[in-house]
């Protein structure tokens, strides 16, 4: 692991690289960056794998468009955030899909190692209303100085790379301030040979303009 050269209050430190499972990374980023019993607003929630294992204690409003579990609440992570009141979480946590559809359309997804289908995919379409979504709602349903956290996959597909995680680190610099970039390397004994996974990568920004940072 690679030593990060973040530190809060001259004491603690953070990892920039994590070699071990994504959910203890996410773990780790969470549990520096927000406090114990904050509102956590978890859009992509999924199977909540993100969450196993977890021992600190957060209240987590569960969203996702897949009814998976009771507890969950059905909605589109867009159409949810454009609903939410005013400063009223203190984190977000945003797990998207990671491939476009229309990109590996030739490809017989069922021979592959995946998930369910609409875990892993979407379309450029809905990346790019996820970009607009995120750089308006977010700062506006964040308490200030509160915390969003991001977890992207590189955009390989053969030959061809697709940016995703700087799009999404680009559109919100305008309206956030980055506290960090982490980064998780995939090992995989049988990587597959159309998608190259080499890295997921955690970005963590704080509700305040960048000429507030002073304020920090």
């Amino acid at each position: 692991m690679a030593k990060a050269n973040i530190k809060r209050g001259g004491k603690r430190k953070m990892l920039t690289c994590f070699q071990e499972t994504t959910n203890l990374a996410f773990q780790n980023i969470l549990k520096f960056f927000v406090k114990q019993n904050s509102l956590v607003l978890d859009i992509t929630y999924g199977r909540g794998f993100s969450w196993k294992n977890l021992k600190e204690t957060y209240k987590i409003i569960k969203i996702d468009k897949r009814k998976i579990n009771d507890d969950v609440i059905q909605s589109d992570f867009n159409d949810y955030l454009l609903k939410k009141e005013d400063s009223s979480v203190d984190c977000i946590y945003f797990d998207p899909p990671y491939y476009f559809k229309e990109k590996i359309k030739d490809y017989d997804i069922k021979k592959q190692m995946f998930n369910e289908e609409k875990e892993v995919f979407w379309t450029e379409d809905e990346f790019n209303q996820a970009l607009n979504t995120l750089q308006n709602e977010v700062p506006r349903v964040l308490r200030k100085r509160g915390i969003i956290i991001i977890k992207m996959m590189d955009g390989y597909i053969g030959k061809y790379y697709y940016p995703n995680t700087f799009k999404v680190f680009n559109s919100l610099s305008n309206v956030m301030t980055s506290l960090g970039i982490f980064i998780c390397p995939i090992q995989r004994k049988n990587p597959q040979n159309f998608i190259r996974e080499n890295h997921i990568y955690y970005v963590v920004f704080q509700n305040i303009k960048e000429e507030n940072k002073n304020e920090l």
